[in-house]
């Protein structure tokens, strides 16, 4: 039989499985109840930071309300446990995130948000805010021109090489809107300003930067060829921002924004969606790689079949040389979360799809906007949790930010691959409960799953270390199931309850 000593030792060779390999959180700041949409997420010292877009109320009266956006960051352990939660936001104005993996880290700490505040005349400003590792605020920064009833608005920020911050976005400054991009020092003070366009009568605007070599910068967002048809734009910039080369490509429809990120290599990866239709309703998601010297194609790729607004919001490179990207999909009809891992060629090595169930609502939706690889070998994804697609919310539900920690194969429980699984609900961890546990000849497996999945047919799926499927069987409805176990050797296994390819609950079992 195995020991607690056989099984410490276990622990110390494959600490994977012998700690929390992946959560589900949903996170209501404060209690608010309140919207709520986490658009970045931050690693370092042992846990993450999420930046979210709040929706927040402050008292200017005893019978007034001031309804206004917010910035917030919450602080999370490796388990998903909140350290701390802390606002900002411009006083009589509201303030927003950006978009999607808006903000940065500061070395030694700390971070930067490049956002945007509208005041109560619909005036939009850029909004740079500087908070210490703590998350309490050190400065914020106004940029724009709300004299000229101008707007500018901040998409995201980078730290660049000596130690500044420059902000990208959009700005109708100069009549039709044109993307922009905005210099400051270590403390916020702006050194330059440039605006960028390709019409002096279409749209234009910039959603994201990163740090080319020698300083230089790369930009990337949306260029509208006509009234109906946009494209992928991506350009390099000197350090000062002069134009160096720029492309744009994709159509004849409407594309999505090219969201870049610099490769160890130095070149350009570019996440985002394709169109297929002139609606500019349904999208295949995208990854593209660009030759940094001048923007050539290196390789593209399409994931999937084309959907209603499936996309990808972000993409890192991991340790190894992998892609990992976040975004959204409808390919299994609800708008549900989606990570995609793929090769550093960009083939896919698995793209699946997570959703919000309970007792009360089985097809809650969801999306992400950004995603980190961690130290662990998986991956946290950090977005929103809406209600349910069919409108079935439970009372008191609120959108929420919403963070997901998985493998790195992608799932809530290891071996999910093993089984075929595309589709992961990820909060019913609790709905299974195994014993005896360490198991040896038999053991019961007992399921408390939401009526709407639980009265089906299920598939019972058993899982080794080596990702080997070893035993698998049909059980229907709650209650408890007796697995025999005889043929299976003393070990570390985990066990998957899926309903046709949606994965539902999981655990792991030990056999001596």
């Amino acid at each position: 039989m195995f020991s607690k000593i056989h099984w410490g030792i276990i622990c110390l060779l494959y600490p994977c499985l012998c700690q929390s390999q992946a959560f589900n959180k949903r996170f209501d700041a404060f209690g608010w109840g309140f919207e709520q949409t986490a658009l970045g997420i931050e690693g370092g010292a042992g846990g993450f930071t999420i930046c979210t877009t709040s929706s927040d109320c402050d008292s200017i009266s005893p019978t007034e309300c001031f309804f206004h956006g917010s910035v917030l960051l919450t602080r999370i352990d490796a388990y998903g446990n909140v350290l701390w939660e802390k606002r900002s936001w411009r006083p009589n104005h509201t303030a927003v995130a950006g978009w999607a993996n808006c903000c940065d880290t500061i070395p030694g700490g700390g971070f930067i948000v490049g956002g945007a505040s509208e005041a109560p005349d619909g005036s939009d400003e850029i909004y740079l805010m500087r908070f210490d590792a703590n998350g309490d605020t050190l400065w914020t920064r106004v940029f724009g021109d709300p004299t000229l009833n101008r707007f500018w608005i901040g998409y995201q920020v980078r730290r660049t090489s000596e130690g500044g911050f420059l902000v990208v976005g959009s700005t109708d400054q100069y009549g039709s809107p044109d993307g922009f991009a905005l210099k400051t020092d270590s403390e916020g003070n702006e050194e330059w300003r440039r605006t960028y366009g390709w019409s002096t009568t279409l749209l234009d605007g910039l959603g994201s930067v990163d740090l080319a070599a020698n300083g230089e910068l790369f930009m990337g967002g949306t260029h509208w060829v006509d009234d109906v048809d946009k494209q992928l734009w991506v350009q390099r910039t000197t350090e000062l921002g002069t134009l160096i080369w720029r492309v744009s490509w994709g159509g004849p429809w409407s594309d999505g924004s090219a969201v870049i990120h610099t490769l160890l290599d130095g070149h350009i990866l570019v996440a985002s969606g394709l169109a297929a239709d002139d609606a500019g309703n349904d999208y295949t998601p995208y990854l593209a790689k660009l030759d940094s010297t001048d923007g050539e194609i290196i390789w593209e790729r399409e994931y999937g079949s084309a959907n209603y607004r499936s996309v990808l919001f972000a993409g890192k490179e991991c340790s190894g040389g992998d892609i990992i990207a976040c975004g959204v999909t409808n390919a299994n009809g609800d708008q549900q979360g989606l990570l995609l891992r793929t090769t550093a060629e960009g083939d896919s090595l698995w793209m699946r799809s997570y959703y919000y169930q309970d007792e009360q609502m089985n097809d809650g939706e969801g999306r992400f906007y950004d995603v980190l690889p961690t130290p662990d070998g998986g991956f946290i994804a950090a977005g929103a949790a809406y209600g349910s697609a069919s409108g079935n919310n439970p009372p008191g539900l609120s959108q929420d930010t919403w963070v997901v920690k998985v493998d790195g194969d992608g799932c809530i429980v290891p071996g999910c691959d093993g089984v075929g699984i595309t589709e992961q609900a990820t909060n019913l961890l609790g709905a299974l409960t195994i014993l005896p546990n360490p198991a040896h000849g038999n053991t019961t497996v007992r399921l408390q799953l939401p009526n709407s999945v639980a009265n089906g047919v299920l598939d019972l799926s058993i899982v080794a270390m080596d990702g080997k499927l070893v035993h698998q069987q049909r059980i229907t409805g709650n209650g408890e199931h007796t697995l025999a176990l005889e043929q299976l050797m003393a070990g570390v296994y985990h066990i998957h309850i899926a309903a046709a390819k949606k994965w539902l609950t999981g655990g792991k079992l030990l056999i001596e």
